[in-house]
């Protein structure tokens, strides 16, 4: 019997982490493979068969779904193509800026489609965009602009897919896709926008996965994952391999690296977000809010991330040069750091420092352990229990637990229900609902591992397992939600090997999870009993959710609301008398290491919680 794993599936976000972007919450087929794989149309037709039989929605739109398939087939190329229906090719200019507008040429592959292949000219596309680049360049667009340019895409698509609908695009007309890429595939082989990532005449090393000969597997891949990107963006199909890796980077692990969590590069400064406590950065000098300009004598001015990442990289005991600049520092500033070996955890815990009288958990994922690892309910009890006695050794009991899920982008349902039960006594934390099958209502069943007051830290970032579990614990009053809306995602995954082709796996959606109120949090998410900023102004600029996301599957209206247990009003009185956040804050702000602005806001909360009536 084929093992199937259910899971509330990572979305795509850009999480900054160790190192950064560590996090591959969508893993991609055309990441380099390690062994000789294929995927040829038979494997496509197979993904389309299991769509039939799995997904949660069996009346899907297959012309689009087609539609799909064939566009991500044409742009999967070195050398992409795009695909339009002529009707609105021909107004383009309505919905693209004019440096949009790429210069090329058009061909149909039969006189009569009502569809046109559009061929840019890269050579002035690439001009354009070094432009563009430039015009750009370090500019951060305001939350306006954000919203402006997410809803003008969204125009676009829903103009686009109305214009798709009229054509009725069929399977005959993919297949005629497909013949085509496959009888012209030499001519695009040749890799297209090579010097956008020039750095003075220089190209960086060229990518492992950049050397591969480009087969029809990419291209039969990326149809497959055009057929389920019609269906929603949480459907997809990649290399086992690539699931296997992107787990082992959220559960606990180790790199040889310097300990640093970084943003930015393309087009805008690389800043160094935070060095790690004890890492070799911080040990070297480097400060929160240092931009790095250049590595080992080498500028790194429009390198992508990851690029960067992988330069700062290296062996444990090597040193690494990296140039900055730094407010208030008119010349750059060379810093030696010796790499070391950092160890990512998927559990971690300690005493607030701040108030050592509130132990502080961050689960990172829901995964499954390694080999010769305890299960993760294992690891946050034992966390807990050990820190109760440090607390007392110290002659300060425990009076609160914080649970960090902030940047949690979910992970297996069962493990969502498994934690959730370590601090409910009683009662339902989750129902599935998965069409043609029962409800299956999941209830607390076992005893909690504390009765200390629990406060529940959440952000934008927090998604589908983590959801699950702030719902279930906000229902049941059993402890207070301070951060902002989490994400919204409240679809579930079946993830199952790819029939006859072990060397892929599919994920599908299959269902829906409902909180214990009967509310799905597709869309709105789980608001928070107080929000908090994690923005050093205490702003609440605008995050990206599944509400921003193309095709996400719709919001259920329900009319009940969550009422909370606790006395908000008195709460929030008691932190703005106590003040202790600002304070603290202040005196901090400009620490090698910058504060945990939500964590230390918090704090103050907390001790609300603990003290109002």
């Amino acid at each position: 019997m084929k093992r199937i794993v259910y899971l509330l599936s990572f979305f795509t976000l850009l999480s900054f982490a160790l190192p950064v972007g560590f996090i591959s919450c969508e893993p991609e087929a055309k990441k380099a493979q390690n062994r000789e794989t294929n995927f040829t149309y038979v494997d496509f037709e197979t993904v389309i068969r299991t769509v039939d039989k799995l997904y949660i929605d069996k009346h899907i739109n297959v012309n689009r779904a087609y539609t799909d398939a064939a566009s991500f087939a044409f742009l999967s190329m070195p050398h992409p193509l795009y695909i339009y229906p002529e009707s609105y090719f021909k107004e383009r200019e309505k919905y693209d800026d004019k440096e949009d507008l790429w210069p090329g040429t058009t061909f149909k592959l039969s006189p009569s489609d009502k569809f046109v292949i559009f061929d840019p000219d890269y050579t002035q596309v690439e001009k354009i965009q070094k432009e563009k680049r430039k015009k750009n360049e370090n500019r951060k667009l305001s939350d306006a602009e954000l919203k402006k340019l997410i809803e003008k895409e969204k125009l676009k698509k829903s103009v686009i897919s109305a214009r798709w609908e009229e054509i009725n695009f069929s399977r005959k007309d993919f297949d005629r896709v497909v013949t085509y890429i496959q009888d012209n595939l030499d001519k695009y082989k040749t890799p297209v926008l090579k010097g956008l990532v020039e750095l003075d005449g220089e190209l960086p090393e060229e990518e492992e996965e950049d050397k591969k000969e480009f087969r029809m597997e990419q291209v039969f891949v990326a149809a497959a994952n055009g057929y389920l990107n019609s269906l929603d963006p949480h459907s997809n199909v990649f290399l086992e391999e690539v699931w296997e890796e992107s787990m082992s980077k959220i559960s606990d692990g180790s790199f040889e690296g310097i300990g640093a969590i970084l943003s930015g590069g393309g087009s805008r400064e690389v800043i160094v977000e935070n060095p790690l406590e004890g890492s070799p950065a911080l040990k070297a000098g480097i400060r929160s809010g240092d931009n790095i300009v250049a590595v080992d004598g080498k500028l790194i001015k429009n390198l992508s991330l990851d690029k960067v990442v992988k330069k700062i990289k290296g062996p444990k005991a090597t040193k690494v040069v990296l140039t900055i600049s730094r407010k208030g520092n008119t010349g750059k500033i060379d810093i030696e750091v010796i790499r070391d070996k950092i160890t990512i955890k998927n559990v971690t815990y300690h005493l607030v420092k701040e108030n050592p009288q509130v132990a502080y958990i961050k689960l990172t994922g829901f995964v499954k352990p390694g080999p010769g690892e305890a299960p993760i309910d294992t690891q946050i009890a034992d966390a807990l229990a050990e820190m109760e006695r440090t607390a007392k050794d110290n002659g300060k009991p425990l009076k609160a637990v914080i649970l960090d899920l902030r940047g949690n982008s979910g992970g297996f349902l069962d493990l969502a229900v498994d934690i959730a039960d370590m601090f409910i006594e009683k009662g339902l934390i989750v129902s599935t609902k998965t069409p043609g099958r029962s409800d299956d209502e999941k209830y607390a069943k076992i005893k909690d591992i504390t009765k200390l007051p629990l406060a529940v830290l959440m952000n934008s970032k927090s998604a589908s397992a983590s959801e699950i579990v702030a719902s279930a614990i906000q229902h049941h009053g059993r402890g207070i939600l301070l951060g902002e809306r989490t994400f919204g995602k409240a679809t579930v995954q079946t993830l199952r090997k790819l029939d006859n082709n072990p060397n892929y796996l599919l994920k599908i959606t299959n269902a829906r999870y409902y909180s214990p109120s009967g509310k799905t949090i597709q869309v709105v998410g789980v608001s928070p009993d107080i929000e908090v900023s994690e923005e050093p102004d205490g702003t609440f600029p605008f995050r990206y959710r599944e509400e921003d996301m193309w095709n996400h599957l719709p919001l259920i209206p329900h009319d009940g609301v969550v009422k909370s247990k606790f006395n908000l009003n008195a709460i929030k009185d008691f932190a703005k008398k106590n003040g202790k956040a600002d304070q603290y804050l202040k005196e901090h702000a400009n620490d090698a290491i910058k504060p945990d602005y939500m964590l230390i806001r918090s704090l103050d909360y907390i001790e609300g919680m603990l003290n109002a009536k």
